[in-house]
């Protein structure tokens, strides 16, 4: 058995409702109808009367439909492109350690037959710079090839990349602008003068402004900085309970920098 398989389509949706073991069979091909995009990392499958939510693993697109906050920039442009690329031809899904998240959906990676060759979408959507890393333990299955389409987006200057390259504020000027900056991605360049460290997580704060990341090989950089380091980070604004941050996925997205 393969440490990942795939499943049929009805076996996917069956999936939300009873026990679902993480290795399986070769699937057929799911062919691109029944699908409603909801944004650029969240679609709903329409089977059989059933309608079921599949969320991409490992990565994380602009919001378009929060409660709380509006429509952020390049949501559109993510919402898009992944419509785009499911159009393209039959689908197939794949799945990793955790088969649904904590709102009951489908954690899911989606691949797309373009004309004979194969795009892994989670892929395509972070290449194109709408789409963020977001690697949650013990979901790997792919990080590496995520990392590497960020890379390759951050050197072409891709979406996120180029509207962030221009934008470049300091710590106090993000705080200050904060509640027009949120949801837009900018240059964020910070000296570190307070660091708030657990086993899982690290904040590195310069006044009401904060770089966040989560412990994994893919921020290792980032949980090795020290007090009265300055560095640059490029990623999306948010505001937080103590000011606004931004959040770091990836040692990509960091670099040092001289005073």
């Amino acid at each position: 058995m393969r440490n990942l398989g795939y499943l049929t389509l009805a076996l996917v949706i069956a999936a939300l409702c009873a026990f679902l073991p993480p290795f399986g069979k070769e699937a057929p091909l799911v062919e691109p109808k029944g699908i409603r995009v909801l944004d650029g990392d969240t679609i709903k499958l329409d089977d059989g009367g059933e309608t079921r939510t599949i969320r991409y693993l490992l990565i994380d697109t602009p919001e378009l439909h929060h409660p709380s906050r509006p429509v952020e920039e390049l949501g559109r442009e993510a919402l898009l492109l992944n419509n785009d690329l499911l159009k393209r031809g039959s689908l197939r899904l794949e799945f990793d350690r955790e088969l649904t998240d904590r709102y009951g959906r489908s954690l899911a990676y989606l691949f797309v037959d373009d004309g004979g060759e194969e795009l892994f979408i989670n892929e395509e959507l972070v290449r194109h710079g709408v789409a963020l890393p977001m690697i949650i333990h013990p979901n790997r299955k792919y990080a590496d090839r995520i990392i590497d389409a960020l890379n390759e987006a951050r050197l072409a200057g891709r979406g996120l990349w180029h509207l962030a390259s221009p934008r470049i504020f300091t710590a106090s000027q993000a705080w200050s602008e904060a509640p027009c900056l949120a949801g837009c991605f900018i240059t964020l360049e910070l000296s570190v003068e307070k660091i708030d460290r657990s086993a899982k997580r690290i904040v590195l704060r310069e006044g009401k402004t904060a770089l966040v990341a989560y412990k994994g090989p893919e921020t290792e950089g980032v949980f090795s900085l020290s007090t009265g380091d300055r560095v640059r980070a490029t990623g999306k604004l948010a505001l937080s309970f103590n000011g606004c941050e931004l959040p770091i996925a990836s040692d990509l997205q960091v670099e040092r920098i001289s005073f």
